[in-house]
Formats: C-alpha cells, structure tokens, sequence
C-alpha cells in the first residue's frame, strides 16, 4: 500500500527540524542512539490523540488540508496483550487515516533497530472490502538528506507466527527486523521512489549527518479504489525504547457475595461474582472467571464442590494452599455493561474448619492472543464449621408409669390411736392388730387374771 506520510507541521516539528540543520552544520553523524533495552510502556488515553498531542491525527497538521479522513480514535475495542482498547483506524472510499508521534530529535535506523522494533494489527473483516491490507507502521525520515516515508506493509511480510500476510479478524503480532522488506515512498540513497530494500539496507544507506526517523506513524492510506474500505486496530508500537499502549480510560469492577457460613457436611450455599463495565471501559472479549478458595490449612479440593447451573467445576491445588478453578465464559462484556455468574459451594464432613475467602479475578482472550486476567477483581470470606453433634440418645429404662385416677391405690385407713393407759397397771402395747385381734387378746388376757385370782383364793382357805 504505497503512500506518503508527514508529522503535524506544529512547533515541535519545526523545532525538529531546525535540529536537523544545526546538526547537519556541525557534521554531527548519528545522533540520538539508544542502547538495546526493555522498552517502557506509555499509555496512549483518547485525549492524548488530537490537536494537543502528543499523537496527532490526520486533519491535526494543516498541511493536511482537503484530504478526506476516515476513523481515528482510542477505541474500546481490546487488543490482545493488555485487554484495554486499541487505536482504531479505518477509511472509507477515497479517505486516509494516521496518528503520528514525533520524536524529541532524529534516531538513526541503527538506533531503532537495535532497541527494536514491534506492533500488532487487527483487520476487522466485517468493515473491510480490502484483502491481505492491515494498518502500516511508518517512518517519516530524513535519508541523504531527502526527506521520505517508509513503510511496513503486515500483507508483504511475515508476523511472529510465522504467518505471511493478513490474516482476518485476528490480533497480529510484527517485529520487523533487519530483514524486513520495507517501502521508501521518494527516492533516497539510491533507492527508486516506492522501492523495497530490508531495513538494514536504508540504515546503512542513510548515514549522512542529520539522516534519521522523525517519528512513528501508523497509517491506513488509500486503497487505489473510491470504493474500497479497510477497518483496523492497532496496540503495542515499540520503537526508540518505548511501547504505546493504547487504552481507554475506565476499567470494569468487580462483586463477590458469599454466605456467612457453610457447614461441613451441610447443604450447598449460594454465592455469585458480578462484574460492572463503565461507559468509559473496554469491550471485554470473551470473558471469564479466574476463581481462587484460600481456606484452613489441610483443605483439599476433593473436599469443596463448586458448581455453576449443576455442573460441577473442577479445583486444583494452587500456590500457598489455595484451590483454583475457572468459572464457565460469557460473551464480550461491552461499555456500560454488566455480568453475572451465579455458584453454590458445599464442603464435605471431615474437612478443616475455620475461615475461607472466595476471591473473583476478570479474564479475558481475544481473537489471535491467550486468556489472561485483566486486574479486575474482587473477594468476599465466609467460615466453615463443623456440622452439629447429634442429641443424647434416649434411656432404655422404661418410665415410672403415672397412674391415673382409676388407678390409684385405695386409700389406707388410719391406725387406731393407742389405748390411754389404765389406772393399775400400763397400756398394751401397740402390736399393729386389726380390731377383732386386739379384742381377742384383751379377752386372753382377762382369763389368766381371773384364774390367778382364785388360784390364791383357794390356797387361803385351805391354810
């Protein structure tokens, strides 16, 4: 896709430029070079895209006046690697789309190569008529002392894949290299005007003093037809040591409830993780949940039952004794969206008690990258007791029956007081008789009275 591309003529720009010529008064040759490292990572927000930059769109540089422009946004479309929207570009007939970062000063190609070079790109099919097209990463530079533009084109090289060309409605990843085929919009140092060399071969070809990258640039230009379309995104431009990610600017919550308790050995209880989108948030793809259980120590996975809409999810031991488990995907959870996954959780007899947090982590995976969380997350705790002892059995004894009125025992009449004491001699002893006794032995008694009585009787007569 041969096209020409220019920086916003703004007064950082012009300073960049009077750069170049005091450098090239002084016979100053590369400048500005940069040591291979970890790339920082500067996030781009919507309002860093605009007048004001520093990421200046099409219709930013006045010099721009009366080309048509097409989509140039911070979108909430997520990219692959950071989930948290991307730089949309896209053209209809006829138009052209870019957002250009100026550097500081010049960087050599040199340079740029050896702190490396990357970005990725997504081709909606749905908004594109154009094939093996995707967004170009773009140099606006000066070589020999000629200003140019050259460009990667994703449809002419290979990703990191290994894959050669577009490859539709999947995030690409590009590292271009001193291999790389690359298309010089002008003619410099040799090289014909919408020529391809490797990158290696411009940056040994343009060495001259003041010869460097002005800025980065990516681009969608026109197609070569009034009626072709072409709908990308792009993340993830590395290059003079730092990487642009672009993100919108709202990040999705998330809710965790759970019951106070659960018995071991006890019915299931309820809990749910929800997730609230803000309007401002990304378009979370395919997402998920990464559920992690921090219990008592001992707890094992086969002693929790996890289960979403009666299908059981399975839990495996995780680091520092946790238990880990991923709760079923939903579809893409949209700006101003919300999403909810209820669970129930059962703990088996036996299991250690005391308590057990619940903690909800947001996943996501796009289109051409791998499901990872995306730092929304959320915890709730409950305690796990153990299940009651059961009550004392009852006594084997049987029970002192009650006897009820028509079975009480008839009352016993009471003794006879004893008899009061007679005048010649003691009472008689209480022997507990019955009446008819008592009689009987007063009369006993009496006889043998009388008969001593005339015993004695007799025996004075007869002296």
């Amino acid at each position: 896709m041969p096209e020409h591309a220019v920086l916003p003529t703004s007064r950082r720009q012009r300073r960049t430029r009077a750069f170049l010529a005091f450098a090239a008064a002084l016979s100053i040759g590369s400048i500005n070079c940069l040591p291979a490292a970890a790339a920082d990572v500067t996030v781009v927000n919507p309002g860093d895209l605009g007048p004001s930059g520093p990421w200046f769109r099409l219709q930013d540089d006045p010099g721009n006046a009366g080309i048509p422009n097409g989509t140039q946004e911070v979108a909430p479309f997520a990219d692959a690697q950071w989930l948290d929207g991307s730089l949309h570009l896209g053209i209809g007939g006829g138009e052209t789309s870019q957002a250009a970062h100026p550097f500081p000063a010049p960087v050599t190609l040199t340079s740029l190569l050896a702190s490396g070079i990357s970005y990725s790109a997504y081709q909606d099919s749905a908004g594109s008529t154009a094939g093996n097209t995707s967004a170009n990463l773009q140099f606006p530079m000066i070589c020999g002392g000629t200003f140019t533009t050259l460009s990667f084109e994703p449809g002419r090289n290979t990703d990191t894949a290994g894959r050669t060309g577009v490859v539709p409605d999947t995030w690409q990843a590009y590292a271009p290299d001193g291999t790389s085929s690359w298309r010089t919009s002008r003619a410099v140092a040799g090289f014909p005007a919408q020529g391809d060399a490797t990158l290696a071969a411009f940056a040994a070809a343009c060495t001259d003093p003041g010869d460097g990258a002005l800025g980065v640039i990516a681009r969608v230009g026109r197609l070569g037809s009034d009626t072709a379309t072409l709908d990308t995104y792009v993340d993830g431009i590395t290059v003079a040591g730092t990487t642009y990610n672009f993100a919108v600017e709202g990040r999705a919550t998330a809710a965790v409830k759970v019951a106070d308790r659960v018995t071991a050995g006890g019915p299931p209880v309820n809990g749910s993780v929800t997730y609230t989108n803000p309007a401002d948030g990304p378009a979370y793809p395919d997402t998920g949940t990464a559920l992690t259980l921090k219990g008592p120590a001992g707890l094992r996975a086969d002693q929790v039952t996890l289960t979403v809409a009666g299908r059981r999810i399975p839990l495996t031991a995780g680091p520092g004794g946790t238990l880990v488990g991923a709760l079923p995907k939903s579809t893409v959870l949209n700006p101003s969206g919300t999403s909810t996954t209820a669970f129930t959780l059962a703990v088996a007899d036996g299991a250690p008690t005391g308590p057990l947090s619940v903690s909800a982590e947001l996943t996501a995976e796009a289109n051409g990258g791998s499901r990872k969380p995306v730092g929304v997350e959320n915890a709730a705790s409950l305690r796990i007791e153990a299940l009651p002892s059961p009550s004392p059995s009852p006594s084997t004894t049987p029970p002192t029956p009650t006897p009820t009125k028509s079975e009480s025992p008839a009352p016993t009449a009471p003794a006879p007081a004893p008899p009061a004491p007679s005048p010649t001699g003691p009472a008689l002893a209480d022997t507990g008789a019955g009446a008819h006794k008592r009689w009987l032995g007063i009369g006993a008694v009496s006889l043998v009275a009388l008969g001593s009585a005339i015993f004695f009787l007799a025996r004075r007569r007869a002296n």
